[in-house]
């Protein structure tokens, strides 16, 4: 962000017709405002009002921006972009520092909630440091809209999840706890001049996981509402509100609502593809689908409860239906062409660690400080004493189950004679892994994620800077840096799901690479003569490999992303076996940060075996 100067001045502003062009735009939201005042800014040039015209330019810049609620960091994006070219519509970072002086001085003056939410947003996004009051303002400005069918896809939905993301963000739970309040009694309204109002409202709050107290009524109501579509045969409007209800049941810990709402979903595919066969044009083909559709969800019933539903005759009857418009649709093809530790004290050093820095980079730099697991020395000594205190707990063998329940890894009891190294070994490599876990799960709990929290509170994470901070790093290969920065962007959008499969593939490239260069083979070559790359289980228990990382990063490389025993990220990456819940646990989370604190150290001129 730049300096320039600029012809107008708040006297501009109040003394023009600002309220009338905003009035002038409808209900269409920003990008009619943005309009309006870019219309107005054209015949002020046309004559001659050059300083009035700039200003009316400027304030339809920052209308036409998108908002994007759910990301903290970028929640503006330009309302166009031309790739080929490299040009695009204007974005915060675009504004002149002058221009945000001018928007602090006329936010007293605006009275209009779009507008005055628009620029108090703006403010408390760019300006350093952070003034909560403008927080505040975009908070009250954004909830003063009325929540209602003819503007919520007009931007209104989108104030208020920002609203609620920056209370959120803030840590204002007063405030959060009234926009939830006020989404519950317009949930609970019948909205019924459009049939998904209620749905978007629920979906809303789904998004902010507000609403924890009331899950069952609202599963209730979602339900009810399915129910009445299924019964005039909106059967694709129905499986909207089951799926929401399937969800909040569950959320509940209520099984029947759950397995209730998942055996509508698939009642509505099945009745939804017999009436297809009746009423449309290439009705085989698409009942063909629905059917298979059908089985699926009808599959997502657990065997354990299918009985009551009948669902292995139900499979068997649609399966028949499958086949026979399988067959049809072929005559229609002719016609077309995913008791607790009090951790408060930590919490509260964590996050001081972190604050009241002057820029990004020095808070980046303390938050890569942060306490890591312990070393391996450590950890193995640790380990020795506790079996040695506790035998009985490590006498017997142990099988560990995938949340699958798959067997994945089993490791022998120890050896008490102490005659049989190897045995002993993998007890001692278990109870490290216990020990991992332990530490894993406090460092996300205590102090990664509150000093994250504390970093975002008062600054803002560009994609660019990490892009260049990659670009920067001897540790990130040439032609990763895109992707590497990306990973690391998500984890500061709390997206760790997408950051860890993008980081994952990276940490396998960067061991393969650091090996490359000390001549070692990263390659096997089959009895066919083709050679395939060896992934990172194999690379990671290369004797070189400790060579160049050091013992202690080899471990905690192998422990979070290679080992049967730990999260096992890569291989649970490569296989397609993170779920939902797994791709955002503390394991995940702390192999996010561990990746950026190898890249900032390493920018530090760190050697790898200090990463």
């Amino acid at each position: 962000m730049t300096d320039k100067e600029i012809l107008f001045t708040h006297v501009d502003f109040e003394e023009s017709n600002w309220r009338e062009i905003i009035a002038s735009a409808g209900i269409h939201g920003y990008s009619s405002i943005s309009q309006s005042f870019n219309t107005a800014s054209f015949e002020l040039k046309e004559n001659g009002e050059d300083a009035k015209s700039d200003m009316y330019k400027l304030l339809g810049n920052i209308c036409s921006m998108m908002l994007f609620p759910s990301s903290l960091n970028e929640p503006f994006k330009p309302i166009w972009q031309n790739y080929e070219e490299g040009t695009r519509s204007i974005i915060p970072d675009d504004l002149y520092l002058a221009e945000l002086e001018f928007f602090e001085v006329i936010l007293t003056s605006i009275d209009e909630p779009m507008l005055k939410g628009r620029v108090s947003d703006l403010l408390w996004l760019l300006r350093v440091p952070k003034d909560p009051n403008h927080a505040k303002i975009a908070i009250e400005s954004y909830t003063s809209h009325t929540i209602e069918v003819k503007t919520w896809h007009q931007g209104i939905g989108n104030c208020w999840e920002r609203a609620a993301r920056i209370c959120i963000q803030m840590k204002d739970y007063p405030g959060l706890r009234e926009i939830e309040e006020t989404l519950l009694i317009s949930f609970q309204e019948n909205h019924e001049e459009n049939k998904f109002m209620v749905l978007w409202i629920a979906q809303l709050l789904d998004r902010l996981k507000l609403g924890q107290e009331q899950l069952g009524d609202i599963g209730d109501r979602l339900f009810q509402i399915a129910q009445k579509l299924k019964t005039i045969s909106d059967y694709s409007s129905a499986r909207s509100y089951f799926e929401l209800s399937a969800k909040k049941y569950q959320q509940n810990k209520d099984d029947q609502g759950s397995l209730d709402s998942k055996y509508s979903i698939g009642e509505c595919y099945e009745l939804e593809a017999d009436l297809t066969i009746k009423d449309t044009s290439l009705k085989q083909l698409v009942a063909n689908s629905l059917y298979e559709k059908a089985i699926q969800a009808y599959r997502c019933i657990p065997a354990k409860h299918r009985g009551p539903y009948n669902i292995q005759n139900k499979i068997i009857e649609l399966r028949k239906k499958l086949t026979k418009s399988g067959k049809a649709s072929l005559e229609e093809l002719s016609l077309l062409s995913t008791p607790g530790i009090d951790i408060r004290e930590i919490v509260e050093v964590s996050k001081k660690h972190v604050a009241g820095k002057s820029d990004i980079e020095e808070a980046l730099l303390y938050f890569s400080g942060l306490s890591k697991i312990s070393d391996y020395e450590t950890l193995l000594d640790s380990a020795k004493e506790i079996i040695a205190q506790n035998p009985l707990s490590a006498i017997f063998s142990s099988k560990h189950l995938a949340p699958d329940g798959r067997v994945i890894a089993i490791t022998p009891g120890i050896d008490l004679s102490g005659n049989d190294d190897k045995t002993n070994q993998s007890a001692y490599l278990r109870q490290m892994h216990q020990q991992i876990s332990l530490e894993v799960q406090l460092s996300v709990e205590g102090q990664i994620l509150p000093a994250l929290s504390q970093i975002l509170l008062e600054h803002r994470m560009p994609r660019d800077f990490l892009l260049a901070m990659c670009n920067h790093s001897n540790l990130i290969p040439e032609n990763r840096q895109e992707l590497t920065a990306t990973g690391l962007w998500y984890g500061f959008e709390y997206n760790f799901p997408i950051a860890i499969h993008l980081l994952c593939p990276q940490v396998e490239n960067i061991v393969r690479v650091q090996l490359k260069k000390i001549g070692s083979q990263t390659s096997v070559v089959d009895s066919l003569g083709i050679e395939n790359e060896a992934g990172l289980s194999v690379l990671i228990d290369r004797p070189e490999t400790e060579s160049v990382f050091g013992k202690n990063l080899t471990f905690e490389i192998k422990a979070l992303f290679a080992d049967p025993l730990g999260p096992n990220l890569r291989n649970e990456v490569a296989h397609g076996l993170l779920d939902d819940i797994t791709a955002s646990s503390a394991g995940s989370v702390y192999a996010w940060w561990m990746v950026l604190r190898m890249i900032i150290r390493s920018i530090m001129g760190a050697g790898l075996e200090n990463l």
